[in-house]
């Protein structure tokens, strides 16, 4: 059935109006989702400490003659300074988490500037309760990295320092049981006489529920000294040993390929400079650089369609009912943080294959009528070099994402909030969750978001603006789609890398690939670190 002219205009005229009004929605959830994210600590902070005590344990592995090259790289990768790195990184994230309470008092203050009766509002009662419960987590977070500063203090031949750490938290912590644990860790180190043989199982079960790794096999260490109990001594040092030299493992696993994928990456990007001034010396002084940075990618797709299509896809099917309506509907059904991290699994996978199939097929009707589209369209060849452009590309974005994020840490300081699920991962045990996981951003993300940001967005854009322009504002985009302000930059940086890949090869499988690596090694390296603390 066709529709005539003065009803074409009037449908069109209507569809203008909804998507102006979803557009207003979205924008609006958009700011307000992004904005929410200021307050919220990075993964990347947790990452550190989690690093940081892959090197404590690490770094007290004694090699022995037939393990020499493992000695090597266990000079080089934990170095000499590793006592006063690890302090530092602590106390990094001990100002960051005074941070986020100072940032969370300020809301609540103006919580009450809004409505200085909290209990004639529930929706603002909730969220002060909220508020004073994220601050109580926070603060606890606070006592647990004191009570590690103290020990790493003790390390450092600072035992009157450690305890004035511990001192402090007995006297400015609300928790109870954070006071318990820094009074006997004072007993332990300035007075063992008050230490009776009798309390030992108590004590070692108060160290073992509030330390691991390290700090657990420092403390007890120094327990068993106190105790003259060389016999638990001795079991001691032989654990330790064999945790410290798969926490080596672990440490080399996690650091050595990055840091040649880095090195191969600047490679390639001093070749291609080289390449890049060689080109440019060659042209004609009247040809556009663009012509030559980009070789011949200055060529635009041939778009069917105009930007209201784009407009549609994007605010209609994946804004509104992907990254909204849809998490809205399952939200009012299930509470993800009440979940196990096993169902957590399922739900994080299932929900994303369902936001991916309704934003797939209002992109599909959207462009039904404009079917069969150009050859360069969506295109999967499967017989071409892509999987040399997906892996070298991998390799170039290693070396600047890692730059571009160490300079947006800097911007950030450990605020502005990150993927839940990197958290997750990060903590998680449970093998069929992380499997899950591990599909939902090794496979269905790469799958769905190269399709709709490269396959879709950035040709479609190249109507408009030229190629350069597409791939700039598709990487945005795709950065912004993440709703964490402190990934804004280095996803944007990510995004223009894989819109230079695609660009290039009209190929989705290489972009893919790209991004696939990417996530992967993200998540490998996380449930490495995850697997030691």
């Amino acid at each position: 059935m066709s529709l005539d002219r003065p009803n074409l205009r009037s449908f069109q005229s209507l569809r203008r109006i909804v998507l102006s009004v979803l557009t207003v929605f979205v924008l609006i959830k958009l700011v307000s989702s992004l904005i929410a994210t200021i307050d919220r600590p990075q993964i990347q902070g947790k990452f550190e400490l989690y690093q940081t005590n892959l090197v404590l344990a690490a770094a007290e592995w004694k090699p022995t003659a037939d393990s020499s090259a493992l000695g090597a790289l266990q000079t080089s990768i934990v170095g000499t300074d590793f006592l006063k790195l690890g302090s530092q990184q602590y106390q990094n994230a001990r100002s960051s988490d005074v941070k986020t309470i100072n940032e969370l008092q300020r809301s609540l203050s103006d919580l009450g500037t809004i409505n200085i009766d909290l209990n004639n509002d529930k929706s603002v009662k909730l969220q002060a309760d909220l508020i004073n419960k994220t601050i109580a987590s926070v603060r606890l977070e606070i006592d647990k990295i004191d009570l590690r500063l103290g020990v790493l203090q003790t390390a450092q031949k600072q035992s009157k320092q450690a305890i004035e750490t511990w001192q402090k938290i007995i006297s400015t912590s609300q928790q109870s049981a954070s006071k318990h644990v820094a009074t006997s860790l004072i007993d332990i180190w300035r007075q063992p006489s008050e230490i009776k043989v009798d309390r030992l199982p108590q004590i070692e079960a108060e160290i073992n529920s509030n330390f691991d790794g390290w700090f657990r096999n420092r403390v007890l260490h120094q327990l068993y000294i106190n105790l003259d109990k060389y016999t638990e001594l001795t079991q001691l040092d032989r654990v330790e040993q064999s945790t410290a030299k798969s926490a080596l493992i672990k440490l080399v696993a996690n650091t050595v390929p990055r840091v040649i994928f880095g090195l191969v990456g600047v490679g390639l990007i001093i070749f291609f400079t080289i390449r890049l001034v060689i080109r440019i010396a060659q042209k004609q002084p009247d040809r556009l650089i663009a012509d030559v940075l980009l070789e011949q990618l200055n060529t635009p797709w041939t778009s069917p369609w105009d930007w209201e299509i784009v407009w549609q896809v994007f605010m209609l099917g994946f804004f509104f009912v992907g990254q909204f309506l849809l998490p809205a509907i399952v939200g009012s059904f299930i509470n993800p943080a009440k979940l196990t991290i096993q169902w957590q699994g399922i739900y994080v996978f299932t929900s994303y294959v369902l936001m991916s199939g309704l934003s797939l097929g209002v992109l599909y009707l959207s462009i039904a009528s404009y079917l069969p589209l150009p050859p360069d369209w969506f295109k999967f060849n499967w017989r071409s070099n892509w999987w040399l452009w997906g892996i070298g590309g991998y390799l170039v974005a290693t070396p600047i994402v890692i730059l571009i994020s160490f300079l947006n840490e800097q911007i950030w300081q450990g605020q502005g909030g990150s993927n839940p699920i990197l958290q997750i991962v990060l903590e998680g045990k449970d093998p069929i969750a992380l499997l899950l996981f591990f599909l939902t951003a090794a496979v269905a993300a790469p799958l769905f978001e190269e399709f709709l940001f490269r396959g879709f967005l950035l040709p479609s854009l190249t109507r408009y603006v030229p190629v350069w322009g597409a791939i700039g504002i598709s990487a945005l985009l795709f950065g912004v789609a993440h709703l964490s302000l402190s990934e804004i930059l280095p996803l944007t940086t990510l995004g223009i890398i894989l819109g230079v890949v695609y660009t290039r090869t009209r190929n989705l499988l290489a972009s893919m690939l790209l991004h696939s690596l990417w996530n992967s090694s993200t998540l490998v390296s996380l449930y490495i670190l995850g697997s030691t603390n």
